[in-house]
Parts: structure tokens; C-alpha cells; sequence
């Protein structure tokens, strides 16, 4: 994947969850926090369409591109376009330099 600073034209939101514990020690999800809203390059790069004996299930893939950070974590959801992506892998820096970080996402799509 090859990244210019000029092609960074896409807003993203990363979102960190934000968990507490209850009275029984039992940890507790009780939303989303924005970490940060970031220029990005946002590349869908596959599509799978999974029709199982259950349940079909729609997957798109996405590859985002952002100036380096260190403070992005696997559990971390990206808001774009209105829409949540799930990252998929633990972002890595573009060639080994940090300059870029790139992160693998999915984004299920909902049948209805």
C-alpha cells in the first residue's frame, strides 16, 4: 500500500470502550470514548458473502491508513462514513518506519 500525505482527504473517529465494574466485581461495557478524529486513507479491498447453514453473513474488508500514533489498540472501533469498523489485526507501521500506521478492518453488514 503506497501513502502520500496529500491522500489522507477521509475523516475517521477511533473509539475506545469504556468498561466499569459492578458491585459483584463483573466488568460491565458502558459505551464508547473517542480517543481521536484523524485524517485518513480509507480502502475497501474485499468483500465475502458467507451463506452458512445458520446464518448469512456479508464482510467487508478495509485497509486505513493514518499518520503514525501509538495509542491505537486491537480493541479499538473506527467510525467512518457513518459507518463501525472492527479492527481485524494489531495495526502496523507502513514499511517498518513510523510514519504510517496501517490498520486491517471489517465492517459486518447487516442482512434486512
Amino acid at each position: 500500500m503506497y501513502v502520500h500525505l496529500n491522500e489522507l482527504r477521509q475523516r475517521i473517529t477511533i473509539q475506545r470502550p469504556v468498561s466499569t465494574v459492578d458491585d459483584m466485581g463483573n466488568l460491565i461495557q458502558d459505551g464508547t470514548e473517542d480517543v481521536c478524529t484523524v485524517w485518513a486513507k480509507v480502502l475497501p479491498y474485499a468483500a465475502k458473502i458467507s451463506d452458512g447453514y445458520a446464518e448469512k453473513v456479508d464482510e467487508v474488508s478495509y485497509r486505513i491508513a493514518i499518520r503514525y500514533r501509538a495509542d491505537i489498540e486491537v480493541t479499538d472501533t473506527i467510525l467512518w462514513q457513518g459507518k463501525k469498523l472492527i479492527i481485524s489485526a494489531p495495526p502496523y507501521p507502513l514499511d517498518g518506519l513510523r510514519k504510517y500506521l496501517i490498520m486491517e478492518a471489517k465492517e459486518l453488514v447487516e442482512d434486512g
